[in-house]
C-alpha cells in the first residue's frame, strides 16, 4: 500500500507486531536486507561506502545493511558515534555482526569525501529536540562532502510526525522508507531533506499497516496509466475541451493550457478570449483553436463540450467575478478553475469543479488572513471540499490533492525547476483533457497532477536544464514511459 502514516502510528504498529509475535531482532534483519537492496541500486557495486551509525534501533538497520553490503563485495566502514555498551540491545547485536563479515570502523575524523556513498543510520523515527553536539557535527559533515548520502528510515534530525528540524537534518540524495512514507517528509520543509523517496515493501508489517490509521495516500501506478485507445475513435470521442482565459498582458497562459490539453490526449480544445487579447492571440500554434469572447457563441459550444477550463491569463482584462457568477452557473460538465477564476464564493461552483491554487491563492479562496501551520491548512482545505464538494490541488512542493471525504493524496514527484511561471496553467489544461476523456475530478485531478510532476523530472532528466520554462512540461509528456493498460470509461459526447 502506498500509505503515509504519522511517526506516531509507525511507533504504534510495530508494537503491535511485535504483541503478535514478531521479534524485534527478525524486524532489524528484514529492514537491513531490503535497505541493502535499495542501497545497490544507488551506489555501484564494489565501491567505498561510509555507514553513519547511531546507537538505536536506526542504528541496528545501518549495521545489517552494512552486513548484507560486505557480503556483496563493498568496502564498508563503519563511524560508530557510540561505544557499544551504549547502544541498544538489536543495535549491539548488529554491530558484532558487521564486525564479524569483515565490516571495519573508522574515527571521527575520517575524510567523509573518500567514500562513494554515505548511508545515514545515525537517528530514527522516535527522535525529537535539538540535536547532540556530536551529531550535529556529523551532519554538518555529511551535507558538506558533496557524496550520494542515503538514509535509511528518515534522514536524521528531522522530526517524522511533523516535518520539523529539516534546516539542520540530513539533507538526503535519496530516502529508504519501508512498508509506508513519514508524514514529516511532505509537511514545512521536510521535502527538503528526503531527496528521491525509495519506497520499499515491508513484509513483516503489512497486516499492521494495512490496519494503521492513515495519514494520506501517494497515488498507486493504476491511478495514472494512459487509456488504451480504440482504433476507429474520432476527435469528439478523444474529447472536447472548452476553455475560456487570457488578457493582453497573458496571452501566453491560456494557449499553454490548451496545448496541454491536446499533448494530453483531448481530441479538439476550443478557447474563447476576452476581446481585449486579440491581437496577442493571432500569434500561437496552428492546432489552436480560438476566438474572441461572444456569448451565443460559447452557449453553443458549452452545449457540446465535455470538460471546461477558466482562468489562465484573465488577470484584469474583465470583471472575473460578474463573468463567473453569470455563466459558471450554466455549466453542467466538469470543470477546472485556476489563477484568476479561483473565486471565494461557494455558491458559483460547478457541481464538478476541480480547483487548482497554490497556497497564496488557497488562503485567499478560504478567506484566511492569519498564519497557520500545514496541518491546519489542509485541515481548512478539506472542510472546503466537504462542504462545497469540489476537488482541490494544492500546488506546490510537494502537491497536495484533497477531496470531498477523500484521503489526503499526496503527489511524492516533481523538481524544483518546475517552480516556474506557466507551469501551473499546463496542469490545468492537462486536468480538463482527462476530465473530458471520462475521467471523474478526482482521478483526473490525480493523473494530471502525477504525470505533470513527472514530466517535469524526465525533461530535466533528459535535457539537463537548470532552468525550466512551462512549455517543456508539455515536451516531458512523451518521455514517461507507461503501458497502456488503464481503461477510460467513454468519453462524454457533444450534444
Amino acid at each position: 500500500m502506498n500509505v503515509v502514516l504519522t511517526a506516531q502510528e509507525i511507533i504504534r504498529i510495530e508494537k503491535l507486531a511485535l504483541a503478535d509475535g514478531i521479534s524485534q531482532e527478525e524486524l532489524v534483519q528484514e529492514a537491513g536486507a531490503k535497505s541493502a537492496l535499495a542501497i545497490k541500486e544507488k551506489i555501484p557495486h564494489g565501491t567505498k561506502i561510509l555507514l553513519l551509525a547511531g546507537k538505536g534501533n536506526k542504528g541496528a538497520d545501518a549495521f545489517a545493511a552494512g552486513s548484507h553490503l560486505v557480503q556483496e563485495k563493498y568496502i564498508v566502514h563503519a563511524l560508530a558515534v557510540y561505544s557499544l555498551e551504549e547502544g541498544s540491545e538489536f543495535n549491539q547485536l548488529m554491530r558484532r555482526r558487521f564486525e564479524k563479515k569483515g565490516g571495519k570502523f573508522v574515527d571521527l575524523e575520517v575524510e567523509f569525501s573518500s567514500y562513494d556513498g554515505i548511508i545515514d543510520g545515525l537517528l530514527g523515527t522516535g527522535f525529537r529536540g535539538a540535536l547532540e553536539p556530536t551529531l550535529a557535527h556529523l551532519i554538518e559533515k555529511a551535507n558538506a562532502s558533496d557524496v550520494p548520502l542515503i538514509a535509511i528510515d528518515l534522514p536524521s534530525g528531522l522530526n517524522g510526525m511533523t516535518g520539523e528540524g529539516a534546516e539542520s537534518a540530513i539533507q538526503a540524495t535519496a530516502t529508504i522508507s519501508l512498508g509506508c512514507a513519514k508524514s514529516g517528509f511532505f509537511l514545512r520543509n521536510g521535502w527538503n531533506c528526503v531527496g528521491e523517496l525509495i519506497l520499499r515493501p515491508f513484509e513483516l508489517l503489512e497486516k499492521n499497516i494495512s490496519q494503521a490509521k492513515v495519514f494520506a495516500e501517494l497515488p498507486s501506478p493504476s491511478e495514472w496509466q494512459r487509456p488504451r485507445l480504440v482504433r476507429n475513435r474520432h476527435k469528439y470521442q478523444a474529447g472536447y475541451v472548452l476553455g475560456f482565459g487570457g488578457s493582453r498582458a497573458l496571452s501566453g497562459a491560456p494557449k499553454l493550457a490548451t496545448l496541454a490539453a491536446l499533448r494530453s490526449g483531448a481530441g479538439i480544445v476550443r478557447l474563447f478570449y476576452p476581446q481585449e487579447a486579440e491581437s496577442n492571440m493571432l500569434c500561437s500554434f496552428p492546432e489552436l483553436i480560438h476566438a474572441p469572447w461572444d456569448e451565443a457563441a460559447w452557449t453553443h459550444e458549452l452545449s457540446r463540450a465535455s470538460s471546461i477550463f477558466v482562468g489562465p491569463g484573465l488577470g484584469k482584462a474583465i470583471d472575473v467575478q460578474e463573468w463567473l457568477k453569470k455563466y459558471l452557473s450554466q455549466v453542467s460538465q466538469p470543470c477546472v478553475l485556476d489563477a484568476d477564476a479561483l473565486i471565494s464564493d461557494p455558491s458559483c461552483l460547478p457541481k464538478k469543479a476541480v480547483l487548482t491554487p497554490h497556497r497564496g491563492e488557497v488562503l485567499r479562496l478560504l478567506k484566511i488572513k492569519k498564519a497557520l501551520s500545514d496541518e491546519e491548512l489542509l485541515a481548512h482545505c478539506q472542510t472546503f471540499c466537504n462542504e462545497t464538494g469540489a476537488v482541490l490541488v494544492l500546488k506546490g512542493a510537494p502537491t497536495f490533492i484533497l477531496g470531498p471525504e477523500r484521503i489526503l493524496k499526496v503527489i511524492p514527484y516533481g523538481d524544483p525547476r518546475m517552480a516556474t511561471a506557466g507551469a501551473g496553467d499546463v496542469l490545468t489544461g492537462m486536468i480538463a483533457s482527462f476530465l473530458a476523456q471520462g475521467l471523474s475530478c478526482w482521478e483526473a485531478a490525480v493523473m494530471g497532477s502525477t504525470l505533470h510532476a513527472l514530466a517535469g523530472e524526465k525533461i530535466v532528466k533528459e535535457k539537463n536544464f537548470y532552468g525550466l520554462v512551462a512549455s517543456d512540461l508539455i515536451d516531458g509528456l512523451s518521455l514517461i514511459s507507461l503501458g497502456s493498460t488503464k481503461k477510460f470509461p467513454p468519453a462524454r459526447k457533444p450534444r
